[in-house]
């Protein structure tokens, strides 16, 4: 029974047919590293090749290689093994409840553990001499497919069981999957955290992947037609291999070439090549190749015979082959090339138009010219002596030079002189050669190379090699073209300049005296002809000119951007073919530099970054030296970070000994191979970084600058500058993780201040990470503690009940202002406000108030506020005394001033009412007793109040005078204002006053060796009679002795004039 060829095998259908298969050079290095793979232990293995490469092929003959039908591969994996195979092919299904069926599980609750065990018995059917069972899932992305859409968690848990059942190296059990694409291409609708379980069921698979190349598919056609041609026919296949190899359109190795050109017949090597291209970009690769080898159609192999006219089966035979065959595809808006194939309908339509003879000789230049503008790379020769080659020796065409005139003449093909290729041409008006030597008339000469140069020049930085390979930071030096020497500070990405100088008029002598003084990394290219360059930019500025006359000519625009293109990248060449020729004089440092060639160059560049950033720390790695770092090292500083702050004290940050996350590596590259240690049990522990580390200048002049804000705060963003320029230059990255290293490793000498927020106490990683945002934004200062700081300092931490210290860092500072600023924020409100204090004692609450710097609170700000000065104590030990003493009586003062309040409306009460000194809970009982007989519910709202607060039970002083004060101004003695005491005095006066008159009283109520009591009645037509009592401690009746010997001096001789103005007088004085 002969063997047959199927464009589509199914590897359970065809099982036991007698299929025609071919392996490949690829097919047997997939088998062979599946044995080889196997034999180590794995059992899982995903393959991965795109529609119609001959994956399931490759199963099916897998399976009769391994099952011992056919060999067409050489497999050894067990010695006489009795295999078995199950094969799936999948399905828009559950992958579980296919193999639950497959195998007869019905049982739902333990599904997949009966699956795993029904594999088992038949992996154990097969007995204990060498089984070997292979599950194959062909088109296994089906079944992924409707996983990502259909309970993922419970389709991903049974593929995973499944991998983790089969990867147990102790039985022989294989598991063989196909997929179109990666793996993960299936999990694009899943969340992250089904994304992840993806990942991991993936990790579980050894993934191969299976593309046939354009070598493999040639091989099969040639192995498939495996031709014996006639003697007369392998003299034109060897003049066909020439005309291929020539063109340069056929990249393969020529003993290739060689070996396939004489199997191929009646194909020739370039319609070979052309079809087998073809077909991977508008069909399905090994699938669509065989389809066309069995082609029974008309423009197939089957029903092609070679003759004069048709010599080979030929690039225009494999056009029309593609155009029947794919036609609707190369007409659909989904062709990626639909504008080519629209071109070369449209030229053969031309050529069906204007001529009227040998119209199939035209129609078969068209087709191949074409074809062979798809299918060829840049490059190939695809010239006139090409085509007359080609279409006599392959076309069949015997005066294709005239024929090719003929078309150029009718502007169907166009000769394209600086890419050595004809190609189809959809017409213009414009005679674009004539346009452009008319232009030549019109453009100016160029005089200014270096501004038009820089218009169109494109070239790319150049990175030292050497030097980032030594010192691990890519230094990248960028092309500049002026016609003076620039004077230019790199900065950013850029570290160094390339400058190429045009100038005829300038002298090399000029270039080398900027050059001499110049420190910036800067090498200076001077140019000393300039003559093609030159004709060049004004081929460009001609073609520029003629694209603007003709901008409406769709055809033409297309046709001189192409010119354009041409000679742009002309230029580009002109100008490196001559940078390392004798027309560049190179110059650095003043001086002449002899370089030879461009790695010459780019060693001299890595000479350069030695001189000019002398001190970069030697720092490789390559996740973190660079100028912007990636979204995962983002990720891995802020965790480095966090383990910086929190984990110092803990050996290696606390990380686990085995694991290395990128965190771990930067620890590891930038803290522990530099000698730093950030936490041991040493007594001469230091946290510096080791002498003879390359880091050791970074160190010294971050140090350098902490010690220069012992005078100033200096801003963070000063020191980052100076880290972005010589002799340092460091890439953002690495200064992204150097400085918060550095601070938190110097984090106790000295103080952090934040424009927003002021003094930053504690150094955390979101203090980092605004830091690391907005460095202009924070000052540092570090601690200047000598001499007299000293022992001021420690005075404050007497005050503060602190062990004195012989050195002081952050912490100390903190620990000493940290009291000061709590009993600043406990102070009632009214101790915060009041002006009846000392002004020193103001002075200093203002200092503790606005404390924003510790070092300048109590070594500028407290010593001003006592009328000192750090001079004034340093000359004086006694003075430093007395400013320690004055200070704790200022805070003295401060803390009591509420309790002052207090007192003073106690003395009101003892003076003004009580008439001698009581205790508290004396005064309260005898105010209580005075009121008793008061008619409480005819009193106002107020006197009520106020009544009640006196007959209050409490005996805590403060509260019961408290309550009283509340009664009669509204507020507490916490929240009162200076006004508020005055206010209070007077009403306490006025209320008492008030409720005396109210009184009923007979000579039990008044005790009169204590007080004198006075009763008015007054009687009027307008106001009725009013009473008032008086009752006025007799402490206080040498007072009113006095100050009514004041009034009879003031008095008449009228009688009733005195007793009138006497009477209003009381009136006033008694008025509520």
């Amino acid at each position: 029974m002969a063997t047959k060829y199927s464009t589509s095998v199914n590897i359970i259908r065809d099982a036991n047919r007698d299929l025609f298969y071919l392996p490949t050079p690829n097919a047997l290095q997939l088998a062979n590293q599946l044995g080889n793979d196997f034999k180590k232990g794995l059992r899982s293995f995903n393959i991965i090749g795109s529609y119609g490469t001959g994956k399931s092929s490759f199963l099916w003959a897998f399976e009769q290689s391994l099952s011992g039908k056919k060999p067409y591969f050489k497999l050894n994996w067990l010695a006489e093994p009795n295999v078995s195979f199950i094969n799936f092919v999948g399905e828009y299904k559950s992958i579980t409840e296919v193999f639950a069926s497959h195998f007869g599980v019905n049982d739902s609750k333990y599904q997949t553990q009966h699956i795993l065990s029904e594999i088992f018995n038949r992996y154990h059917d097969l007995g204990d001499k060498n089984p070997l069972l292979v599950l194959v899932v062909d088109e296994f992305g089906k079944f992924l497919e409707y996983a990502s859409q259909h309970e993922p968690e419970r389709e991903l848990y049974f593929i995973q069981q499944l991998t983790e059942f089969v990867n147990n190296s102790d039985h022989n059990i294989c598991l063989l999957t196909t997929v179109h694409q990666n793996f993960d291409a299936y999990a694009f609708s899943l969340n992250q955290t089904q994304r992840q379980e993806w990942s991991k069921v993936k990790g579980r698979f050894r993934e191969i992947t299976f593309n046939e190349p354009v070598e493999q598919l040639l091989y099969l056609a040639a192995e498939h037609l495996n031709s014996n041609p006639s003697k007369e026919e392998q003299g034109r296949i060897e003049k066909a291999l020439k005309i291929a190899q020539l063109t340069k359109a056929f990249k393969t190795e020529q003993a290739f070439a060689e070996k396939i050109a004489f199997k191929l017949f009646p194909l020739d090597l370039l319609a070979a090549n052309a079809l087998t291209l073809s077909l991977q970009k508008y069909g399905q690769n090994e699938r669509s190749l065989f389809s066309f080898l069995e082609s029974t159609d008309h423009t197939g192999l089957e029903r092609f015979t070679a003759s004069a006219s048709n010599p080979f089966y030929n690039i225009a035979n494999v056009y029309d082959y593609l155009i029947f065959n794919f036609y609707s595809f190369l007409n659909s808006k989904n062709n990626p090339d639909l504008m080519i194939w629209s071109g070369i309908r449209a030229s053969l339509e031309n050529v069906e138009r204007l001529f009227d003879e040998k119209l199939g000789s035209y129609e078969k230049l068209v087709k191949t010219i074409g074809l062979l503008s798809l299918t060829t790379p840049k490059g190939s020769v695809i010239d006139k002596n090409f085509l007359v080659n080609y279409a006599h020796n392959c076309l069949g065409i015997e005066n294709a030079g005239s024929l090719i005139d003929d078309l150029e003449r009718r502007k169907i093909i166009i000769y394209r002189k600086f890419s050595t290729r004809y190609i189809l041409f959809e017409g213009t008006d414009l005679d674009i050669q004539l346009a452009l030597n008319e232009a030549s008339n019109e453009v100016s000469e160029i005089n200014d190379v270096a501004n038009s140069l820089a218009k169109y020049l494109d070239l790319s930085p150049v990175m030292a090699k050497m030097y980032a390979l030594r010192n691990g930071t890519p230094r990248m030096f960028e092309y500049r073209i002026s016609e003076n020497p620039i004077e230019i500070t790199p900065m950013d990405e850029t570290d160094g300049f390339i400058n190429l100088i045009f100038n005829d008029q300038l002298p090399l002598d000029t270039v080398k005296d900027i050059s001499a003084s110049q420190k910036e990394a800067i090498i200076y290219g001077y140019y000393q002809n300039a003559r093609k360059i030159k004709d060049q930019l004004f081929e460009i500025e001609k073609t520029n000119k003629v694209l603007v006359d003709n901008a409406e000519d769709k055809v033409a625009v297309r046709e001189l951007e192409s010119v354009l293109y041409h000679h742009k990248k002309l230029l580009n060449n002109y100008l490196t073919a001559r940078t390392f020729s004798g027309e560049v004089v190179w110059v650095f440092e003043g001086k002449e530099i002899q370089i030879k060639n461009e790695t010459d160059f780019n060693k001299y560049l890595s000479q350069i970054c030695v001189k000019v950033y002398p001190d970069t720390p030697s720092f490789r790695n390559e996740l973190v030296n660079k100028h912007r770092l990636s979204s995962s090292i983002i990720t891995a500083k802020k965790e480095y970070i966090k383990r910086l702050v929190d984990s110092w004290h803990l050996p290696e940050l606390g990380f686990d000994a085995d694991r290395f996350p990128p965190e771990k590596t930067i620890y590891i590259t930038l803290l522990k191979e530099n000698g730093v240690q950030l936490y041991t049990e040493s007594v001469d522990f230091s946290d510096e970084i080791a002498s003879d580390s390359s880091f050791r200048p970074l160190w010294d002049t971050c140090i350098a600058f902490l010690e220069k804000s012992k005078k100033s705060k200096r801003r963070l963003s000063e020191l980052i500058d100076e880290l972005n320029r010589r002799p340092f230059k460091l890439k953002q990255g690495l200064i992204d993780f150097w400085i918060p290293t550095f601070l938190f490793l110097k984090r106790n000498d000295f103080a952090l201040f934040s424009d927003e927020s002021g003094y930053v106490p504690v150094l955390t990683p979101d203090v980092f990470e605004m830091i690391g945002k907005v460095p202009h934004k924070y000052e540092i200062k570090a601690f200047d503690l000598e001499g007299v700081r000293l022992d001021l300092f420690n005075s404050y931490r007497g005050l503060m009940n602190l062990s004195t210290r012989l050195r002081f860092d952050n912490q100390a500072f903190i620990e000493t202002i940290k009291p000061l600023l709590v009993f600043y924020n406990k102070l009632p409100e009214y101790s915060k406000t009041t002006k009846r204090l000392n002004r020193e004692t103001i002075a200093i609450r203002e200092a503790i108030a606005k404390s924003k710097d510790p070092e300048k609170t109590f070594f500028e700000d407290f010593p001003t506020a006592l009328g000192y000065s750090i001079d004034t104590l340093q000359r004086s030990a006694d003075s430093l005394a007395n400013y320690a003493d004055r200070l704790q009586e200022a805070i003295r003062e401060l803390r009591t001033s509420h309790d002052e309040l207090i007192s003073r409306f106690e003395n009101v009460i003892l003076v003004d009412c009580i008439g001698k000194d009581l205790s508290f809970s004396a005064y309260q009982i005898a105010l209580q007793k005075r009121f008793k007989s008061l008619k409480k519910h005819l009193l106002l709202t107020s006197q009520k109040t106020f009544i009640q607060r006196i007959d209050s039970d409490l005996d805590d002083r403060k509260a019961w005078l408290n309550g009283v004060a509340q009664s009669l101004v509204g507020r507490g003695f916490d929240k009162f204002k200076d006004e508020d005491e005055l206010l209070l005095h007077d009403r306490f006066r006025q209320m008492i006053l008030e409720l005396d008159s109210l009184t009923n009283l007979s000579s039990v109520d008044v005790n009169t060796e204590q007080e004198e009591a006075v009763g008015f009645e007054f009687s009027s037509f307008a106001e009725g009679i009013q009473k008032n009592l008086v009752r006025l401690p007799k402490t206080k009746l040498e007072k009113a002795t006095i100050l009514e010997n004041d009034i009879r001096r003031t008095l008449s001789d009228d009688k009733s004039l005195n007793i009138v103005a006497l009477t209003n007088i009381l009136k006033e004085l008694l008025a509520p």
